[in-house]
C-alpha cells in the first residue's frame, strides 16, 4: 500500500513537472464587485492544462439580500494552438455552498435559502500573452447545476419557513462563470 502511494506521488510529480508552466490568476471582473476569485493553471500536456478556481463572496447584505457563497471548479482545458495562448475549450465539475435570496419576492418576505450546489459543464475562452510572464484569460462557462437547500426567515433567525417541504431541490442549465482573469507565470 505504501509502495503504491509513493509510486503514484512520483508519477504525479513527474507528469506535472515535465509540462509545468504554472500561472496564478485573479478574476478582475469579480474583483470589481469585491468578490475574490483566484485560480491556478498548470500544464499537464503540450496542449492541455489543469485549472483550479475558487470564488468566495462574503456579502451579508446587498439591497437587504444575503449574497454569501463559495465555489470551486477543477477544470481540464485543451488549447487549439499552444498551451496558454489562443482559443481553448474545457470541461469542469464544481461544488459550492450558498446563503442567498433566490429572487426579489423572497427578499421582500425576508426569506433566504441556504444550501449546496453541484456544477458540471464546459468553458470556452481565449488567452493572450501580454508579456513574458503575464497573460489575460477571457472566458465563459456554463452547463448544468443542481442545488439542495433549505429556506429560512431572516426575522426569525434559524427557523425554517419551508418545514413542510423538507429539503428543496433546484436544477437548471445556464451560464454560471466567466470574466477576465489576469495571470502571472511562476
Amino acid at each position: 500500500m505504501k509502495r503504491n502511494f509513493l509510486i503514484a506521488i512520483f508519477i504525479f510529480t513527474l507528469f506535472f513537472t515535465s509540462f509545468s508552466q504554472t500561472y496564478i490568476k485573479m478574476n478582475a471582473t469579480y474583483a470589481l464587485f469585491a468578490i475574490p476569485s483566484i485560480g491556478i493553471e498548470v500544464g499537464i500536456a503540450p496542449k492541455a492544462t489543469f485549472q483550479l478556481d475558487a470564488t468566495m463572496s462574503f456579502w451579508n447584505s446587498i439591497n437587504d439580500r444575503p449574497w454569501v457563497f463559495n465555489q470551486i471548479f477543477p477544470e481540464v482545458r485543451y488549447y487549439f494552438k499552444e498551451k496558454n495562448n489562443g482559443f481553448y475549450s474545457g470541461v469542469h465539475v464544481g461544488y459550492g455552498m450558498f446563503k442567498l435570496s433566490k429572487n426579489k419576492s423572497y427578499a421582500k418576505n425576508n426569506q433566504y435559502q441556504y444550501g449546496y450546489i453541484w456544477f458540471t459543464g464546459a468553458t470556452i475562452g481565449y488567452q493572450w500573452k501580454v508579456k513574458e510572464k503575464w497573460l489575460l484569460d477571457l472566458f465563459i462557462g456554463g452547463g448544468w447545476s443542481k442545488a439542495d437547500y433549505e429556506g429560512f426567515d431572516k426575522n426569525l433567525g434559524s427557523i425554517r419557513y419551508d418545514l413542510a417541504s423538507g429539503i428543496n431541490y433546484s436544477s437548471q442549465s445556464l451560464p454560471y462563470r466567466g470574466g477576465l482573469m489576469i495571470g502571472y507565470k511562476f
